[in-house]
């Protein structure tokens, strides 16, 4: 079967555009405004019904977007004072709203002709590389299995375009496309998948082979990392007339469990049941758990994209107490974090419905907190977490996190915590239950035993110097007192 190309779209103008069109010519012969000449000589194309080109249709589609404001001016509509207004007449001269429709579809054809054109090309250049890759490392000597295949390359180059978009300032400035840096990218990953190490920056270790050396240092800097694992839910925020406290849930039990998505698992395989995803689920100790029960978990649509939107922290109030301490997290806190690898997760667990690095989830700090941004698939997961949303069975999120800097103090006799710094975001989720009060989060509990140690130790230091003032003091005392007594024997 041929495949469709640009020349096959059909561009020639819809009859309920030649009326449009038509109307606006004779509106501007009439009353001699609206519209500029390069409407008019786009009215006259669509009146004969002339095949417009795709770089035409483009501006027809930028003319509406720019002007659908328009609309709302006084005149634009039928019966209004000044009726049609010259924002209604250069509207018409473009093809009036059959024009913004049509215009609208035609793009997106004209996209998604040039986008398959586009990966066509980069498939073929990616089929290449792994052709010669596997040439060079197959009588290679090496512990680990540097074969590269085609959806692994695919994956790595995408990411590549994706943090060309979503993080400019990591790409080097004399690459000025995403498909330059992609490919990049995809030449470190070989260089590494063949050296057993990078040329600098490491990225997309997790789809190195498991005996890889690097693969193998960020794997156990991992395990170290997830030993620290830390969970937030935010269940209410309560506003008072001088403060703002968050009430956070804890979890009823230290350890949980939290799914792991297979680091180098094929593309293939990659619909794997949920069941098998769970059977590889390894225990997280000293987990946190915080629920948040606000109106700000929402179901949004933007044309055809369903998108979840939420918020994992809200910066600079106090929390509800968890067990000993409250605690605030700074504004900061998240600064670098937004590029981690984060996962859009039911309940901190099963298959990720978005993710960072595919740029279906997007992170984002404003002066409220963290914000997400999730886009929904067409999964039977996915439609039935935005059906409970609607309905408000769910209406909870929280955030799974490593403090990496932490301080404490003492107000009023309450212990307070303050997160500066968190070292690695893991995932954002949507929640189906409240947490559980009676439960205390040993990470932070431990922190705070930490700086009340900290705390005594600075103060018995304090005292013991004060106390050898004191002595000191003391002993001149004693010393002026003896020679005071010498002199008045000496007198005598």
């Amino acid at each position: 079967m041929n495949k469709r190309a640009l020349s096959d779209i059909d561009t020639k103008p819809t009859d309920a555009m030649v009326k449009e069109a038509t109307q606006g010519l004779e509106w501007r012969q009439e009353y001699g405004r609206g519209g500029t000449m390069v409407g008019i000589s786009r009215a006259r194309d669509i009146k004969n019904k002339k095949n417009l080109s795709i770089s035409v249709i483009k501006r027809m589609y930028s003319f509406f977007k720019r002007h659908e404001i328009d609309k709302k001016a006084e005149g634009f509509r039928y019966g209004e004072e000044g009726y049609p207004s010259n924002g209604r007449i250069a509207w018409a001269l473009w093809g009036g709203d059959a024009g913004f429709s049509w215009s609208t579809r035609k793009v997106k054809e004209i996209e998604r002709e040039e986008e398959r054109k586009l990966s066509d090309k980069i498939t073929k250049g990616l089929e290449n590389k792994v052709e010669e890759h596997n040439e060079e490392v197959k009588d290679l000597d090496l512990s680990w299995n540097a074969r590269v295949t085609l959806s692994t390359l695919e994956e790595v180059f995408s990411r590549g375009v994706g943090a060309f978009k979503t993080n400019p300032e990591s790409v080097r400035p004399s690459i000025d496309n995403a498909d330059a840096w992609a490919y990049a990218r995809v030449n470190s990953f070989l260089y590494a998948l063949k050296k057993g190490k990078y040329r600098s920056g490491k990225h997309d270790t997790d789809l190195l082979p498991k005996e890889h050396p690097v693969r193998k240092e960020m794997d156990k800097k991992n395990m170290e990392l997830m030993e620290k694992k830390e969970l937030r839910h935010i269940q209410k925020i309560e506003e008072t007339e001088d403060s703002i406290i968050i009430h956070y849930g804890k979890s009823k039990d230290d350890v949980e469990m939290i799914m792991e998505e297979p680091q180098d698992m094929p593309m293939e395989e990659s619909m794997k049941d949920e069941d098998e995803y769970k059977s590889e689920a390894r225990s997280i100790p000293n987990k946190e758990v915080r629920t948040f029960n606000v109106e700000n978990l929402e179901l949004r649509m933007e044309g055809d994209v369903k998108k979840v939107i939420g918020y994992g922290a809200v910066f600079n109030s106090m929390s509800n107490d968890l067990g000993g301490f409250r605690e605030f997290i700074s504004p900061k806190a998240f600064e670098g974090r937004l590029d981690d690898d984060v996962r859009f997760l039911v309940n901190h667990d099963g298959l990720p419905l978005a993710r960072t690095t595919n740029n279906t989830l997007r992170l984002s700090v404003d002066e409220k907190g963290l914000r997400y941004e999730a886009i929904m698939p067409d999964t039977t997961l996915s439609n039935d977490l935005m059906e409970l949303m609607k309905n408000g069975t769910i209406s909870q999120s929280s955030f799974a996190f490593i403090v990496e800097d932490d301080s404490w103090e003492q107000k009023d006799g309450i212990n307070i915590r303050t997160i500066n710094k968190v070292s690695r975001l893991f995932d954002v989720s949507a929640v189906t239950f409240p947490a559980f009060e009676e439960a205390s989060s040993s990470v932070a509990l431990r922190s705070l035993e930490d700086w009340k140690e900290k705390s005594q130790e600075t103060q018995f230091k304090e005292n013991l110097k004060l106390e050898q003032i004191e002595a000191k003091k003391e002993m001149q005392d004693l010393h002026k007192r003896n020679l005071a007594e010498l002199k008045l024997k000496l007198i005598k």
